[in-house]
């Protein structure tokens, strides 16, 4: 049992180690209840893209798609109700203490290519997206109120 245990243990540390790979879905990716409440709410979406995400302990959809001229991101719960509308942001601005740090010992050679700020529709907090360019690779990172990252994917 012992022995078992820490093969558990020790697989689950490797598994941790390396980064998961994030796939960027169309909108043939997203079950129908979403893409239904996203063509609800802006009948014209087009050149849509999803990333599955994880915020404030909810799995969802970070959906970028463009309505007419603007270039929209909003983010929907798997059962379809939408959960908020998130706003690009100026990454030298709005971010907790210790984000850039965190960010820069993570991946020392990094670009911001975006940045994105979600604000909890339930209550009080903020998490935030990056997209990042790390010596040519795209990587998916998601940092916590505390400025902490909390989760990264490469794509």
């Amino acid at each position: 049992m012992r022995q078992f245990f820490l093969g558990s243990l020790l697989a689950a540390a490797a598994f941790a180690a390396f980064p998961v790979h994030a796939e960027v879905l169309g909108k043939d990716g997203l079950p129908a209840p979403v893409v239904d409440q996203l063509y609800k709410k802006h009948p014209n979406a087009a050149d849509i893209s999803v990333l599955p995400k994880k915020h404030f302990n909810q799995e969802l959809y970070q959906i970028h798609f463009k309505d007419g001229e603007e270039s929209l991101i909003e983010y929907y719960r798997k059962n379809g109700h939408f959960f908020v509308s998130a706003p690009v942001i100026d990454p030298s601005g709005l971010l907790p203490p210790g984000t850039l740090e965190n960010l820069k010992a993570e991946f020392p050679n990094h670009e911001i290519e975006e940045a994105i700020q979600i604000a909890n529709p339930n209550g009080a907090g903020e998490e935030f997206d990056f997209t990042l360019d790390v010596s040519g690779t795209r990587w998916a990172v998601s940092v916590g109120g505390d400025g902490k990252i909390i989760e990264k994917e490469r794509f």
